[in-house]
Parts: structure tokens; C-alpha cells; sequence
């Protein structure tokens, strides 16, 4: 039997990671398949990662109730659908999903104890949508350098990657445990990607070193304030390029 579309309501749970394992699979298949979907589906995690680096500051002793994510996405739904009763379907695509961070999907939830799992998962996530949901949208090296200066001080200046056919496209702020992090999304004229992450160290340093993850290779990197990574295809010899480039780094 064909799998059905999910509802908003079975959205919110996907995002949230509440639905049986089935039906999740079930609208991660569909999702891989539908590039309509991927994008609402990037749109709510979008959503989540927004709120999610909103209350990174946030004292974690004593959380405040009326912070609680949990509480915010159901009385957003509810206002929402108060104010925009023709159209709730819709508020229910955008709102629902201010939940949860990468616990959408199986796929998205990094694999306990690996260096950099995140910018693993922010990779399958951007790399598969043609025109993927990003803050700043340029081609502009320059431009790509400020924003990043303008939320990461004294970070390592983003990689030159035009030498081996790879153009940024844009970056995106995201979230983690331990408070912002972001991408950088390089492509080349054949629609490959490199996605460059950079994110606070959190309690461990990662060290230097590489893996690889299901057909990607990682490489990674400190430098005392921040932990960096460079994601690529394993079997791509313009990827091979750019990972040899990057190999002193590590």
C-alpha cells in the first residue's frame, strides 16, 4: 500500500520524533522523493532552530515554564489559528514545527559520540534540496565572511573552496546543545556540495582527525574557541580535491 501524505498534525509529530517508527520511516521515504515536502520539512526544522538558538542563552538550572518549547509550539499553533482560521492548514505547516531541533527524523538525530554528527546531519539535510532555506543567500565570499564574523568572533575565516569548482551559495545559523552554530553551503556547476559547519566546542574537544559516514567523509578540527568541520562526498574525485586541501588542517 502507498504510503499517504502526512498531515500537519502527523508534521508536527515528525518533527517532534513522537510518531511510530513506521510511519516515520514512512514520511522520511516520502520526503526523499518529494522535493515539496523536503522543503516544509527543512521549514520546520528551520523553525526549531531558530527557537532553539533563541533560548541557547537561557539559564538551564530553573527553566522558566513559559519558555518551555514544548508550551510555546502549542499556544503558537493555537494563536495562529485564532487569527488565520481560512488558512490553518498552512499556519500548521509553518508552526508546528518549533519543536524538537534534529529530532525530526531518524536520519537527522546524530549518532551518539561521533566528532561532529551535526554537521553530518546538516549536510544530508541542505545538500539534498536544490534550493535550500538559508539566511543570507550569496555567492559573495566577502558578504559569506561578515555575516560569519558577525556571530562567530575570532573564528577561522571560511574555507576558499573556487580553486576545485566549488562557489559558496549561502549560510545558515542553526543550534546546538551548547548554543549557535552555522553552515556554509558550497556548490559546483554539477550540483555538488561541500558544507562547511562551525559550533562552540561544548564539554569535549573533538581533536583533528576525519571520518566516514554512510558515503560522506568528515573532517574536523579545533582551534580552543571553536570546532569546525568540512563535509564531503566519499567517492567523488572534485570532493577528493578539496579533502586533500583540507587534510592539513587536521
Amino acid at each position: 500500500m502507498k504510503p499517504t501524505l502526512p498531515t500537519s498534525d502527523e508534521l508536527s509529530a515528525f518533527i517532534d520524533g513522537e510518531l511510530p517508527p513506521r510511519r516515520m520511516a514512512e514520511i522520511e521515504s516520502l520526503a526523499a522523493k518529494d522535493s515539496e515536502l523536503a522543503q516544509k520539512v527543512a521549514s520546520l526544522e528551520y523553525d526549531a532552530q531558530q527557537l532553539r538558538a533563541a533560548l541557547a542563552g537561557l539559564p538551564t538550572s530553573a527553566p522558566a515554564i513559559g519558555l518551555d518549547p514544548a508550551r510555546l509550539r502549542i499556544e503558537v499553533k493555537q494563536r495562529r489559528q485564532r487569527l488565520v482560521a481560512t488558512a490553518a492548514s498552512l499556519v500548521l505547516a509553518i508552526t508546528l514545527g518549533i519543536t524538537g531541533g534534529w529530532h525530526g527524523r531518524g536520519a537527522f538525530t546524530p549518532a551518539t559520540g561521533l566528532p561532529m554528527a551535526d554537521a553530518v546531519e546538516a549536510y544530508r539535510l541542505f545538500s539534498s534540496v536544490s534550493s535550500p532555506a538559508v539566511d543570507l543567500a550569496t555567492h559573495e565570499t566577502s558578504a559569506l565572511q561578515r555575516w560569519l564574523d558577525s556571530h562567530f568572533e575570532a573564528a577561522a575565516p571560511m574555507p576558499d573552496f573556487e580553486p576545485y569548482g566549488f562557489r559558496p551559495v549561502g549560510a545558515r545559523l542553526m543550534a546546538t546543545d551548547q548554543g549557535a552554530a552555522a553552515m556554509v553551503l558550497y556548490r559546483d556547476d554539477r550540483g555538488e556540495t561541500i558544507l562547511f559547519y562551525v559550533r562552540p566546542p561544548g564539554h569535549k574537544t573533538i581533536g583533528r582527525g576525519s571520518r566516514r559516514d554512510e558515503g560522506l567523509v568528515a573532517q574536523y578540527w579545533a582551534d580552543g574557541t571553536y570546532h569546525y568541520a568540512v563535509v564531503s562526498q566519499g567517492t567523488s574525485p572534485r570532493s577528493a580535491a578539496v579533502q586533500q586541501a583540507i587534510a592539513p588542517l587536521i
